[in-house]
């Protein structure tokens, strides 16, 4: 299988030896720019940003939130403001926790692509390889009303590079007519390992044929249990193993520990109620116990994660599946990861629900994240350069290859007005951007 890695080249991710790496004992913060000006960013600007992200909270948009940024691998801003629990009067900290929904899918995917370099798995495999009932999974042919009529066998199997590339015909549980009877909380049940979730899922007929559309869905989900079994591990283990521990990202897994939980640090979610901000945790769709262990791990948005956390994966990204030393991917399977890997012709990426999110407008898919094209046009949020993709209940994060940025900002909120924080963050940070020339491309 080729994997586009470039616009006008590509190249094999060839199967390579294990990459060794070196485990931090603890989690330590990315180093400190000596000043904003010396990593190419302006104080007055960073002042600026600080000051539009807390006009959130006092304007009673947020409770609170949490943002990091770095420039040239130096952290120029952490800031957290607000509260992570209003009732309790708790405030909002640095190291706060927060569910992070799918900025889940590009850890899964890179911790699949660990395999992908030691040879466990090759992106041309079939899925049934792996998941043996997907094998058996007709396609939609024909809808009449809310009612599937009529359905037709894969034309060719579905691979693993489908799954990564989100063109494998998986949507989310709305995306199928109500006749089918397939439900979000049926697919991915908490109290179910995700081994069942797949069995499930391959009763349902797919969207579309293999390779031929891009959804949004159960692709993350399908990916982590493809890694569980060319593993042999669990997903929350081995994540822990080849992700989260080399890169010291000790407050980052599928459920906070028992002293987060005792300091209530895992944030409370939030949402507008006639002009003010209500609790609405309970009534969050749940795709992990957060709080205390479970059986699923669900690889397309189980995880909770910290701002400072989360850069860390980032900058490893953006400097090409490295960091302080830890070779988490290997340079080549990096580049494929951020390079667009879709087409045109598959459809626009969108987030949930199309047309609803304006901040994607425009981007493609690489494995598993969004990808900016190289366009300048003001209509296409933010610059060329950027990789980017956010959580269901407000959280962002995307860098920036062209100018060496890493930036990811966390609240927990879903309501009106949910996409102000993507664009609020994204304006404020590349407005603190001094004019130099471009640094990395």
């Amino acid at each position: 299988m080729k994997l586009k890695t470039h616009a006008k080249a590509a190249v094999t991710i060839a199967c390579a030896a294990t990459i060794a790496l070196a485990l931090p004992a603890t989690a330590k913060d990315l180093e400190r720019a000596a000043t904003p000006e010396s990593a190419g960013m302006s104080a007055e600007g960073l002042a600026k940003l600080k000051a539009a992200m807390a006009e959130m909270v006092t304007g009673g948009r947020r409770a609170g939130l949490t943002y990091a940024v770095a420039r040239h691998g130096k952290v120029v801003a952490v800031e957290a403001i607000g509260k992570r629990d209003l009732a309790l009067n708790l405030p909002m900290e640095p190291d706060t926790a927060f569910r992070i929904y799918s900025m889940s899918r590009a850890p899964t995917a890179v911790t699949t692509l660990t395999l992908l370099d030691e040879g466990k798995l090759k992106l041309d495999d079939a899925v049934m390889k792996y998941i043996p009932e997907i094998g058996k999974s007709q396609v939609i042919k024909r809808i009449e009303g809310d009612k599937v009529v009529e359905t037709e066998p894969q034309r060719r199997p579905m691979t693993v590079y489908d799954v990564f590339t989100y063109t494998a015909g998986y949507g989310y549980a709305f995306d199928w007519p109500k006749g089918t009877g397939m439900t979000q909380s049926g697919i991915l049940d908490i109290t179910k390992p995700i081994s069942e979730s797949m069995k499930l899922l391959a009763s349902y007929p797919l969207l579309s044929q293999p390779g031929a559309k891009w959804h949004y869905g159960f692709s993350g989900d399908v990916l982590g249990r493809i890694a569980e079994v060319a593993s042999g591990k669990p997903l929350g283990p081995l994540m822990d193993e080849r992700l989260f521990k080399p890169l010291g990202m000790t407050n980052t897994g599928f459920w906070v520990s028992p002293a987060q939980v005792e300091r209530h640090d895992l944030a409370t979610v939030y949402t507008l109620k006639d002009g003010k901000l209500v609790d609405m945790t309970d009534a969050l769709g749940k795709l992990s116990t957060w709080t205390k262990p479970g059986p699923l791990f669900s690889g397309g948005g189980g995880l909770v994660s910290t701002a400072p956390d989360y850069l860390r994966f980032v900058q490893m990204l953006l400097q090409g599946g490295k960091l302080d030393g830890v070779q988490v991917l290997r340079p080549e399977t990096a580049k494929g990861m951020l390079t667009r890997q879709t087409t045109a012709e598959q459809g626009d990426v969108y987030w949930y629900e199309a047309d609803k999110y304006p901040t994607v407008k425009g981007y493609g898919w690489g494995l598993s994240i969004g990808v900016r094209p190289d366009n300048p046009s003001s209509d296409i949020p933010g610059k060329p350069g950027e990789r980017y993709w956010g959580g269901a209940v407000n959280t962002v994060f995307f860098f920036n290859l062209d100018l060496d940025i890493a930036a990811v900002a966390m609240s927990q909120y879903q309501g009106p007005n949910a996409s102000e924080i993507n664009s609020t963050f994204r304006d404020g940070v590349y407005g603190a951007v001094m004019p130099e020339k471009v640094a990395k491309k």
